[in-house]
């Protein structure tokens, strides 16, 4: 286990990942934190137009995460970033500006989740999610964490 992790919440039963997400991702903001979030594509590109609409006049900055991306400029600006591949994760020589919260609504822990500060595991209330989402707890356990859990229904 890496000494970076200092907490892993689950939420589970969780009827809207992507809403769940972007007030999860304000919230973590509003501490001063920067957000890398992780999900199917799908998922990300809701989100990605809630970042921009979710409420009349406003914008969260962000970007789409991509190793192609990582020397851009304007990627270190932005706050929040979007990732759909947990194999695309920043490596340390990319990850200047480095978020520290994780929030993920992927089936899987990607294998540099340790590097984050905080991270949260959204789990919905679809069966094949909690089955995922049971095997992202026993892995977070294995790795000597204790995740707090947070059922919302």
């Amino acid at each position: 286990m890496s000494a970076t992790v200092l907490s892993v919440a689950f939420h589970t039963g969780v009827a809207d990942p992507v809403e769940h997400a972007l007030r999860l991702t304000r919230k973590a903001l509003a501490l001063g934190s920067r957000v890398l979030v992780l999900g199917t594509a799908e998922r990300l590109g809701e989100l990605d137009s809630q970042l921009w609409t979710a409420d009349p006049g406003s914008f969260t900055p962000h970007m789409r995460w991509s190793p192609q991306a990582a020397n851009e400029s304007r990627l270190q600006r932005a706050p929040v970033w979007l990732c759909s591949e947990p194999q695309d994760l920043p490596t340390e020589g990319q990850a200047w500006g480095m978020p520290d919260v994780l929030i993920n609504m992927g089936v899987s822990v990607p294998g540099q989740a340790d590097r984050f500060a905080k991270v949260f595991e959204i789990v919905s209330n679809e069966p094949a999610a909690r089955v995922a989402g049971q095997q992202r707890w026993r892995v977070w356990r294995d790795k000597g964490l204790t995740p707090v859990h947070h059922a919302f229904s």
